[in-house]
């Protein structure tokens, strides 16, 4: 096929013949837009050995989906014209981006019988952006043979996508600013080292043995019927750290994809446990499960009772041989609505994620000040001063202590008296949000042996 087309009927025409276009038939399968990559792929692949032609198509609106049909009209205002190819890239987690196909539309014959492929998308209002395959042949065996042959490896790419499999994923719902196809965010994890989560030895010996071990006996577990489905709950006060665990899981079991989804979002899960399930074995992570599982009696619309049963049926509705891990986490465990929290099979184990002791304070000022000269006694009284603190109030009063050494002019070196300082406008800071914010408890002293004073004194002399 030589010649250039203007109407995408044209092609078709040329292409089956004026006397046989009629009696085309097609099927098609829908997928989820981040599906695109793999889709064009498997597409490539499967008429890789025979010549083809390759057009771009015209969509006309982006909520109206392209058929062979629609490409088939001749006259008014629907009728879908032949443009230039038309690509945009997207962003798969590798070094390059995937360069996508916005619409295109593939003419080619397989044993002299002519054939066509169309890949396209198209955007559901409420739903998302949908993309979809669609094949025509002639009606003969032979080519209703094959067409059933291209659909299945079509489907079993979209059942087994190994563009995004063992990577950290979420659906993008807004924008960005990279100026590539958002219908996946791929999130770039740095990897996180054992020794660079610091907790007590008991958390972190439940955290081996409910995550790490568990993941990989999950074989022999299958082999001995057991179910490898699991849920964990990681709870603990603010700035200590959970997040922070959820990275050391996701970096250190990188044969799992993990999906991220926030509780804004779990009016979408049915699509994320779909993604959770096709890229299995896998972790959904829900953070801040309170807002959406927080106890019936705090719930002020029945759209917020729907999506907690939406969440504890998901929860509950695997198959036992599902290789799906959960692991949701908040800061107020007695908000926690009580099916979610107690019931075997939805949650099956509670981690707390404490504020730090003694010890571990003294590791992480180790950690987050390795670029620092402490002088002797330093770390001890930045430990001393800060009991009762979170891991992210250490963060915070270290990098205080840099900033202060720089203004000093003193180069690297930390004293007890710099220590002293910088601690003791945090520690003994009487403002109760201050605190609040940069993770200290409302508990933590202000010196050793000594009670911390009331936070607020807006109103002493009233």
């Amino acid at each position: 096929m030589s010649r250039n087309f203007d109407q995408a009927w044209e092609a078709l025409v040329a292409h089956f013949g004026a006397e046989q276009v009629n009696g085309i038939t097609s099927s098609r399968r829908q997928f989820g837009a981040h599906l695109l990559p793999d889709l064009q792929a498997t597409v490539v692949a499967e008429i890789g050995s025979v010549a083809s032609v390759l057009l771009g198509v015209h969509q006309i609106y982006d909520q109206l989906p392209l058929t062979i049909s629609s490409l088939l009209v001749r006259q008014g205002q629907y009728t879908i014209s032949v443009t230039p190819l038309q690509y945009q890239d997207m962003d798969v987690g590798e070094a390059e981006p995937f360069a996508a196909l916005n619409n295109g539309l593939w003419l080619f014959h397989v044993e002299q019988r002519p054939v066509a492929v169309l890949l396209s998308h198209y955007t559901k209002y409420g739903e998302g952006t949908f993309a979809q395959v669609e094949i025509a042949t002639l009606p003969d065996p032979a080519s209703l043979g094959f067409a059933r042959g291209f659909l299945a490896a079509v489907q079993s790419a979209g059942a087994n996508s190994t563009l995004y499999r063992g990577k950290v994923l979420s659906f993008e719902f807004g924008s960005d600013y990279s100026g590539m196809k958002a219908a996946m965010q791929v999130h770039k994890l740095p990897f996180i080292p054992r020794e660079a989560v610091i907790l007590e030895t008991a958390t972190m010996a439940r955290l081996d043995r409910h995550v790490f071990e568990f993941d990989r006996h999950r074989d022999a577990l299958k082999r001995l019927g057991q179910s490898t489905r699991k849920g964990l709950l990681l709870y603990g006060p603010p700035g200590t750290g959970k997040t922070h665990v959820i990275r050391y899981i996701a970096s250190n079991l990188p044969e799992r994809t993990t999906v991220l989804i926030t509780a804004e979002e779990v009016v979408y899960l049915d699509r994320y446990m779909l993604l959770a399930r096709t890229l299995q074995p896998s972790i959904v992570v829900l953070e801040d499960v309170d807002l959406v599982g927080r106890s019936r009696e705090g719930m002020n619309s029945p759209k917020t009772e729907v999506l907690l049963n939406r969440l504890l049926n998901e929860m509950d509705g695997l198959h036992d041989d599902a290789d799906v891990l959960f692991i949701l986490t908040t800061n107020r465990p007695e908000e926690i609505e009580e099916a979610l929290a107690s019931r075997p099979g939805r949650v099956d184990e509670a981690i707390e994620i404490a504020n730090p002791d003694a010890a571990c304070r003294t590791r992480l000022v180790s950690l987050y000040g390795d670029a620092i000269d402490f002088k002797e006694g330093a770390i001890d009284a930045v430990v001393t001063r800060s009991e009762g603190a979170s891991a992210a109030f250490i963060k915070e009063m270290v990098r205080r202590l840099a900033q202060a050494t720089i203004a000093a002019g003193t180069g690297n070196r930390i004293t007890v008296a710099t220590v002293e300082s910088v601690l003791g406008e945090a520690v003994g800071s009487r403002n109760r949000i201050g605190r609040r914010i940069v993770g200290l408890a409302s508990g933590a002293p202000e010196r050793a042996g000594k009670q911390a004073p009331p936070f607020d004194g807006c109103c002493d002399d009233l």
